[in-house]
């Protein structure tokens, strides 16, 4: 009982987190679910709640043919056609419980417990490698960051990505005096790792990061050198025992070891008709009928890992002798990462504000020129602005103090420059590669790390102030 007790008394501020997180998010889906089925305020986007179209519903069908006819397919009936676009991660995730006999309300319960996780792990990682306050401010702001809130009560892979995800870096990251738990606390965290990038292949590119990551952060703590390796190798295997299996499963279905054709699909069949419509000044409609018409005559999905070579040749066609002029594109297209809200999108599923035929897109307005037309929406006032500066102007605010904290340490040097340059990388690796396709959800797996910086930035901001007026203090100067 007093060993109980002591646990709890040092884990006060976790279980308190926890908590709140998992109450809020139970308090979200209970006002969703009286909206949606007791009210019946049922919008086509979520006619099925917490089933939503897109991703979501795709996600249920692939977990519904694992658990009926064994296959890992989007067809309704036989035969089916092999899926190499989304990921096993979540549909295996709802397979598992629905195996044990989980009704899918139970599911997401199960998942709002792992977002709630995710709240924790934000205050672990931030205590760890900041201090107590910025990584507890942190935390409860990711409480309530209503995109991490809403989305986490439906149907969809991010909340446990970011769950998978973040417990796999703290993992790692993890320094142990123990070598043997250090070693196993690394391996498990290769285990979670690749299953966060079984989930969502934006995270494949990352583990090398991550020993930039652990080599920068224990510079000084390295040696003996041999226990170093065998911490990143545990890692590396961890990683591998998760992905190698599908990575395998594709080769002998489409002779390619690539894990999904996403990375493909996006930028052939998304980021280049996008450029391809601004560099050449035409429809939108018109360039996707250009990028699709090689793959018409396929006779599998077109977004399958089968059209690679097809997908492979309309980006080197695209880019050859534009990748100057790509790149500014889409670095432009990308900025609305930092900045874009959720409120519009989640009045989209949700259907309380009726949506305007025309959402406005300030990046395309942007990389053309149209300040008029920028500055036209906002003397034009409407529920969809209120909407959007609701939205937008706290992640504004986050943005701009993660920058200003991420420029204080790469002149000062303190001693949290490591960590800041580290979650600064991670926050510009998933803007980087989510690029023009940009939205709110994409930024969640970076919402964690953008809350640590920005709290620690408005902190680095408040010391210097005080600082500065204690300075300048008639009673100081006396």
């Amino acid at each position: 009982m007093q060993v109980n007790y002591t646990w709890y008394t040092g884990h006060k501020k976790e279980l308190l987190l926890f908590a709140v997180a998992f109450t809020l998010r139970v308090m979200m889906f209970l006002i969703l679910w009286q909206w949606f089925i007791v009210l019946g305020h049922m919008p086509h986007s979520a006619s099925q709640y917490p089933i939503v179209e897109g991703d979501s519903s795709s996600y249920f069908i692939l977990a519904q043919n694992l658990l009926q006819n064994h296959v890992y397919s989007l067809s309704a009936s036989p035969p089916f056609i092999p899926e190499s676009f989304r990921l096993p991660g979540y549909p295996f995730f709802l397979y598992f419980f629905q195996l044990l006999g989980f009704p899918l309300v139970l599911i997401i319960f199960v998942q709002m417990l792992l977002g709630s996780g995710s709240v924790v792990l934000t205050y672990l990682l931030g205590k760890k490698f900041l201090s107590e306050k910025p990584a507890f401010i942190a935390a409860i702001l990711l409480c309530i960051e209503p995109t991490t809130l809403f989305f986490s009560t439906f149907v969809g892979s991010e909340t446990v990505f970011i769950f998978a995800l973040l417990l796999g870096i703290y993992l790692f990251l993890r320094k142990e005096e123990n070598f043997v738990r250090g070693f196993l606390l690394a391996f498990v965290g290769g285990l979670f790792f690749g299953f966060a990038i079984l989930t969502r292949v934006i995270a494949q590119f990352l583990p090398p990061f991550m020993f930039i990551a652990y080599l920068a952060l224990y510079r000084k703590e390295l040696r003996p050198y041999a226990k170093s390796a065998a911490h990143l190798a545990a890692f590396c295997i961890g990683i591998i025992l998760v992905i190698a299996p599908w990575s395998l499963r594709n080769h002998a279905l489409y002779g390619v070891f690539d894990i999904s054709a996403t990375p493909y699909v996006n930028f052939a069949q998304y980021n280049l008709p996008l450029f391809y419509a601004y560099s050449h000044n035409i429809s939108l409609e018109e360039t996707y009928a250009i990028y699709s018409a090689p793959l018409i005559s396929s006779t599998t999905p077109i977004a399958s890992l089968a059209n690679k070579s097809i997908f492979q040749k309309q980006i080197h066609d695209s880019l050859q002798g534009h990748l100057f002029s790509y790149l500014y594109f889409h670095f432009i297209k990308t900025l609305p990462f930092f900045v874009t809200d959720g409120i519009r999108d989640m009045n989209r599923f949700v259907g309380l504000v009726p949506i305007p035929p025309d959402q406005t897109n300030f990046s395309d307005m942007l990389i053309r020129g149209d300040i008029v037309g920028i500055l036209g929406y906002f003397v034009s006032p409407s529920p969809n602005l209120w909407m959007l500066l609701l939205g937008s102007t706290p992640w504004m605010l986050i943005s701009s103090l993660w920058l200003f904290e991420l420029v204080y340490v790469l002149i000062k040097r303190p001693s949290v420059f490591w960590f800041v340059c580290i979650a600064s990388g991670i926050i510009l690796y998933f803007a980087l590669l989510t690029g023009p396709v940009t939205e709110h959800r994409y930024r969640m797996p970076a919402a964690p790390f953008m809350l640590l910086l920005a709290v620690q930035g408005a902190l680095t901001l408040r010391h210097l102030f005080r600082t500065r007026g204690a300075a300048t203090s008639p009673i100081q100067s006396l």
